[in-house]
């Protein structure tokens, strides 16, 4: 059992809680919830203000109250309670994350419990912890819980029925109202406005006539102010506005002027006389482009900054596309993701390598794939693990070598197993490519780090792309990383002192890096 402590990369990016501010009614009455949100939204601030009220209520004072709030992850509950600490606390509540194989002792005297629901419903029947005192029970994104659905339900049914219950998901769907219908039915249910759409599998959901936003995620601030600044580089060469909008937090007013001024556009604040103008939400007039950087704390302001731009963006943190896109589906307006920069050079490939994807979605055994990535789907969404499978096997293209001098154009296997052409140029940009050079990164298994979290750091922290990075190789305790031989002192000081999956790293050139 982990006694929490705050997050400082948390608690320097505590997202607006608008779930709280909503529901801060439903929640001193004591009445079950039902939200359709996600990270973003203030879910963890509403869970501590829930819990802190139901064990006053509920005499806490002796000691047997409880609270628990199931998450899909560890990772997740870490999160979940690095933002939940400073009210409990306030209250004097401790804070425990419940992880598989921990030691009982701090859980048996916390209040309020974070985790999967496995190693709780474990804690509950051996007798650690007495579910009939149970206050509050959390089920924190309920799509995600379903891998350990029968682990919930035991929860459920042995919690006292006098218990507050409240449900999440990012996604409402049938397998969603089922639930509300069998264990909430009479809860109170927010956003109204989402409840009263089609779900998500209904026919015709999502579909709109509004302008689209074109959204792109990255998991740290730098990265995200770096994304910004080339999506700006790439309006100006396409000459299509005249002037930017670029809207955020107040607080984050100041750095974001800063960024683009270093990165060398004319940047003013709201009303100044320059291309590109940064403002707080709601304060910036429009403009042909309008970017919204990091999440809306309401539907209004995008909607807003949406309705008179010809084009409109988003840069948002990784953990908050999802919430994202709920407040862009409750403001009206569609969102596609944003293209990524490409490297010129491969431009001639894209064709084929999409026709051999094509041609894999025609002939392998796709359902098979996705049983195995689901996990890492649930976690990141579909089109961030294909983006990332992309980038593997993109990668290991441009690691073969290119043909001996008279040797004819080596050919590839397409799914098919026909040979399509490779022009010869081709080749030899390939055999003038850099050698791959290995980087220790000190994160590994025990840490529950994935290919994706490498590759998400990688990319969000550093100018390399997807292509640049090779063969990852995940240890126990460390991760080796093969990267593009240009780009490798640039990953290594992106990532040393950086924070991935709760750790912060070391990184360095690993012994005998250059490979060849």
């Amino acid at each position: 059992m982990e006694q929490h402590q705050p997050d400082e990369a948390v608690a320097a990016e505590a997202p607006a809680p608008e779930a709280l501010e909503a529901l801060s009614a439903a929640v001193a009455r004591g009445r079950h919830l039902a939200l359709i949100a996600s990270e973003g939204a203030g879910l963890a601030q509403l869970y501590a203000a829930a819990a802190t009220r139901d064990l006053a209520e509920g005499g806490a004072g002796d000691g047997e109250g409880r609270v628990f709030v199931l998450t899909a992850s560890v990772e997740r509950a870490r999160r979940c309670a690095a933002r939940m600490y400073d009210a409990a606390r306030e209250a004097g509540h401790d804070v425990v994350v419940v992880a598989p194989g921990a030691t009982p002792e701090a859980a048996e005297r916390a209040p309020i419990l974070v985790g999967p629901p496995a190693p709780l419903l474990e804690a509950v029947r051996k007798g650690d912890i007495s579910a009939t005192a149970l206050r509050t029970l959390v089920l924190d994104d309920v799509p995600g819980l379903e891998p350990a659905w029968s682990a919930v339900e035991a929860v459920l049914q042995a919690c006292d029925e006098g218990a507050r219950r409240i449900a999440t998901t990012h996604a409402r769907d049938a397998g969603f109202d089922e639930f509300l219908g069998r264990w909430l039915p009479r809860a109170r249910r927010w956003p109204s406005e989402l409840f009263a759409e089609p779900r998500d599998d209904a026919p015709g959901a999502g579909q709109g006539s509004a302008a689209t936003v074109a959204v792109a995620s990255r998991a740290t601030r730098a990265g995200r102010l770096a994304r910004l600044a080339e999506l700006l580089h790439g309006i100006t060469r396409d000459g299509a506005a005249t002037a930017v909008s670029v809207e955020t937090a107040p607080n984050a007013v100041a750095e974001v002027q800063t960024a683009l001024s270093t990165a060398g556009f004319d940047v003013a604040g709201p009303g100044g006389d320059a291309p590109v103008h940064v403002g707080a939400w709601g304060q910036v007039d429009p403009a042909p482009h309008a970017v919204a950087f990091e999440l809306p704390p309401a539907p209004a302001p995008l909607a807003r900054a949406a309705g008179t731009a010809d084009r409109c963006y988003a840069i948002v943190d990784a953990l908050h596309e999802r919430q994202f896109k709920l407040t862009a589906a409750r403001a009206g307006l569609p969102v596609a993701p944003l293209g990524e920069p490409v490297d010129a050079a491969l431009l001639d490939d894209i064709a084929a390598f999409r026709a051999r994807v094509s041609d894999a979605l025609e002939r392998e055994d796709t359902a098979s794939g996705a049983l195995l990535l689901a996990p890492l789907i649930e976690e990141h969404g579909g089109a961030h693990v294909a983006g990332a499978l992309a980038g593997l096997l993109r990668a290991a293209d441009l690691a073969r070598p290119a043909p001996e001098a008279g040797e004819p154009p080596a050919a590839r296997e397409t799914a098919a197993g026909a040979r399509p052409a490779v022009h010869t140029d081709a080749h030899a940009r390939r055999a003038t490519r850099p050698t791959w050079t290995r980087v220790f990164v000190g994160v590994g298994k025990r840490d529950g780090a994935g290919p994706g979290d490498l590759v998400g750091a990688i990319t969000g922290e550093t100018g390399a792309a997807g292509g640049q990075i090779g063969r990852i190789d995940i240890r126990q305790n460390f991760t080796l990383v093969d990267v593009d031989s240009l780009v490798a002192d640039e990953v290594v000081r992106g990532l040393d002192g950086r924070m991935i999956k709760g750790r912060q790293v070391v990184a360095r050139l690993d012994r005998g890096a250059a490979r060849g």
